[in-house]
């Protein structure tokens, strides 16, 4: 009996000290030589890096996502291809990850649960390489870096994609270094690098609207998405009403409405999305002082928070429990052992 106890509790112990042992998300990163020839490539590429690590620490699908960095205009940009696979097989997918319990329930109710998605009721939906494998969807990286000099926002950078699988990135991440806290000081002036870097991996991976950027001058009513017509992942998710509110995909840019990212119309705001004819990414919030927000904020680093990983396990990526959370649950476990073990005695 005592041999028993013994094993028994060593095996929590080893629990805890071993947690985690899944397989995680696995970033690889590689430099541009805009990057790697700048005098500060040691700070930058090692901000990168936390980024990354975070990205890693936090979701547990196992792929691995090829990211192409590079110096470039604006504050942050990410180029990327987008793909239609069936919704049937983005459904199934996020229905075996089962990330999100919350987020599958309120999409079922709410007309998610066919063949075709709820949005546009087509059979297809808009969806980038990573987020694919993330659901067991095949598809390799297909963007190329080329060096065309022009950005999808407008702003001049080194490489857009081009399309092919030899030398090929799930995206291209550009970053405006220049303006940024790595290099530049933490004076309240510079943008905090590290919270760009990650509002852009989140694109990668598959956060963002299929409506297109557009300025109000673009247009009166913006119902333009990108490829086929069809919504993003996270489009699924976009109310116009913080409660009992409907699914939107566009705006009135004369009057701009709102849009919520929620689960459900019952489930509450989780955060507002930007839907405004402003030029920024109608995917982002327009809440300032987050990682997604719709413009950055000098002087502010704010980094990966509830909101955007509530979106991005809602589009299917497993949130992994802090290591520290995991000690805490076996250390529970070990107590609630050691008082059964007086009360044999």
């Amino acid at each position: 009996m005592r041999l028993a106890n013994l094993v028994s509790a060593s095996f929590i112990i080893a629990l805890i000290l071993g947690a985690p042992a899944w397989a995680n998300l696995v970033i690889t990163p590689t430099y541009d030589s805009t990057i790697k020839n700048d005098a500060n490539a040691v700070a930058i590429e090692s901000t990168i890096q936390s980024g990354i690590n975070a990205f890693e620490a936090d979701f547990k699908n196992p792929i691995t996502v090829q990211i192409y960095f590079q110096e470039g205009g604006g504050l942050g940009q990410s180029n990327f291809f987008v793909y239609d696979p069936s919704y049937l097989s983005f459904h199934t997918g996020l229905v075996a990850n089962n990330a999100n319990p919350a987020a599958i329930a309120a999409l079922n109710a709410n007309g998610g649960s066919g063949t075709n998605n709820p949005v546009t009721n087509d059979a297809t939906i808009e969806m980038k390489s990573a987020n694919m494998r993330a659901l067991g969807i095949s598809q390799v990286p297909n963007c190329v870096p080329n060096p065309t000099g022009l950005g999808t926002s407008g702003g001049n950078v080194p490489n857009t994609c081009t399309n092919g699988t030899v030398g090929a990135y799930d995206g291209i991440i550009s970053l405006n270094t220049p303006i940024t806290d790595p290099p530049g000081p933490n004076d309240g002036s510079h943008f905090g690098l590290l919270s760009v870097t990650e509002h852009e991996i989140d694109e990668v991976l598959g956060l963002g609207s299929a409506l297109e950027n557009h300025s109000a001058a673009s247009g009166v009513w913006n119902t333009t998405p990108f490829a086929d017509g069809d919504p993003a992942p996270e489009d699924l998710f976009r109310w116009n009403a913080a409660t009992g509110g409907s699914r939107t995909l566009g705006t009135n840019c004369a009057t701009p409405t709102s849009a919520f990212f929620s689960y459900g119309p019952s489930t509450g705001e989780i955060n507002q999305f930007n839907n405004t004819c402003n030029g920024d990414d109608f995917g982002d919030w327009s809440n300032a002082g987050f990682t997604q927000s719709e413009a950055g904020t000098a002087g502010t680093n704010p980094t990966l928070g509830a909101s955007e990983i509530s979106a991005l396990t809602a589009i299917g990526y497993t949130f992994v429990p802090e290591p520290s959370t995991i000690a805490l649950m076996f250390l529970g476990c070990l107590a609630i052992f050691a008082a059964a073990r007086r009360k044999r005695a």
